[in-house]
């Protein structure tokens, strides 16, 4: 049932303590899916971007893919991980993403890359 695919670019660096926030102003509904993140280590010695994808639109959120890029010292993309975001971002609701990275260290960019738009009989 989706109605639109929205491809957005929500970027945002992470700098400093606490969470980060992606946006991308001028975009069609861009501001509809806003994510709040951070990079955490792993026991395993490895890190994950985690966070949560915020829907502000009426319509829910469905097969929403993150994107997240690894970034240089000259802001060039060094590594690119993807993540479909488990089940769907609800209306005015809110969904939790992880997306295993190679390094607590490294510096990235988080993006939302993918939506279909869906109006949900509830």
């Amino acid at each position: 049932m989706p109605t639109r695919v929205l491809v957005a670019t929500l970027a945002v660096l992470l700098a400093g303590a606490g969470p980060a926030v992606a946006q991308a102003p001028g975009v069609v509904n861009a501001d509809s899916l806003r994510a709040e993140w951070t990079v955490e280590p792993t026991r395993a010695g490895r890190a994950q971007v985690v966070g949560y994808l915020y829907n502000r639109n009426i319509m829910d959120a469905a097969n929403v893919w993150i994107r997240v890029d690894q970034l240089t010292d000259g802001d060039r993309v060094a590594e690119t991980y993807r993540r479909r975001v488990v089940g769907d971002v609800l209306a005015r609701g809110r969904s939790f993403f992880e997306v295993p990275v190679a390094s607590a260290d490294a510096r990235y960019q988080v993006s939302v890359e993918a939506a279909s738009w869906v109006k949900e009989c509830r």
